[in-house]
């Protein structure tokens, strides 16, 4: 069955007309389930930023309203096209021209969404054609979004298999914490499953580890297959729309799940060093971004990967 995890961003009702609520925090998750698809929605409450970036590190396509051209919208499309998000849909209201959006995403990895009125039906339906290639074959490696502690069962956590194939009673790593868990069970829509795919949606009841270590953005993997570290140098590629120049100094870093405040040293032109207080986990896919939260237009300052 096909798993599509979907950012949705500057609709504030759009995906509980498609779909229902499940797990609310800063970030608002609602499922749906078809014959073919099971379909994830996520969306940032209050368009919270660090919300909204650890949304796009688990995204395989992303829905846009254009209903109203605010910087924060602009903002998104910069986000989005930094992450690589190349699936999706810009939706405009009725009536109106599809020209703007068009205009607005072109040179962007937003040009290949498909730009649309608003219309929950044909959303689904365009939704539903989209597909993605899961990486089955590498290893497993799981991204944890919430952790609770639940009465006779220990501590569970909800989160997506960003690769490989997940088994009941894998023993992986937790990462950035250094442990050694045991997968007890595999939960996908309230029932329970010996296995899950890529691109799965889970809630897994773990042994080996606490809550205050099973925190968003930490991942569960296989042995060696996830680097950590709290000094990483980083290729950089600056936003040629964030005008102020870069100096060392205290900025904030996305990578994954994880926003975290580090120290940003060692610039060039190609370039740059950020030390964190504490371990990070990443892979070198994985795309690093670079926010200055107290700033009063752009946040995204630009977008690197660990070398």
């Amino acid at each position: 069955m096909k798993n599509l995890t979907v950012g949705v961003f500057h609709d504030e009702t759009l995906a509980n007309e498609i779909a229902k609520k499940g797990t609310v925090s800063d970030i608002r998750m609602f499922n749906r389930k078809t014959d073919d698809a099971i379909f994830t929605f996520l969306q940032p409450v209050d368009d919270k930023l660090a919300a909204k970036v650890q949304i796009m590190a688990c995204i395989d396509a992303a829905i846009v309203s254009f209903a109203s051209m605010t910087s924060e919208v602009g903002e998104t499309i910069l986000m989005l096209d930094a992450m690589g998000i190349k699936k999706g849909i810009c939706i405009v209201p009725a009536g109106t021209d599809i020209c703007q959006a068009i205009k607005l995403t072109k040179d962007t990895s937003l040009e290949s969404f498909v730009v649309k009125q608003r219309n929950a039906l044909e959303i689904m339906a365009t939704l539903e054609k989209i597909d993605v290639v899961r990486d089955v074959a590498l290893p497993t490696l799981v991204t944890i979004d919430h952790s609770f502690a639940v009465k006779g069962v220990g501590e569970v956590i909800l989160g997506f298999v960003k690769r490989g194939v997940l088994k009941k009673h894998d023993k992986l790593m937790l990462l950035p914490a250094g442990k050694e868990i045991v997968v007890r069970s595999i939960q996908m829509h309230d029932k329970d499953f010996d296995s899950a795919d890529a691109g799965s949606r889970v809630g897994l009841a773990l042994k080996g580890a606490s809550i205050d270590e099973l925190k968003r953005g930490a991942v569960l993997c296989v042995p060696g297959s996830v680097k950590t570290g709290t000094r990483i140098k980083l290729s950089f590629e600056k936003s040629k729309f964030y005008a102020e120049k870069l100096t060392e100094g205290m900025l904030h870093v996305s990578v994954g799940m994880q926003t975290v405040p580090v120290k940003v040293s060692e610039i060039t032109d190609s370039s740059l060093v950020i030390e964190a207080e504490k371990p990070l986990a990443y892979t070198g896919s994985d795309v690093f971004l670079l926010l200055d939260l107290n700033a009063k237009k752009l946040h995204l300052i630009g977008k690197g990967h660990a070398i």
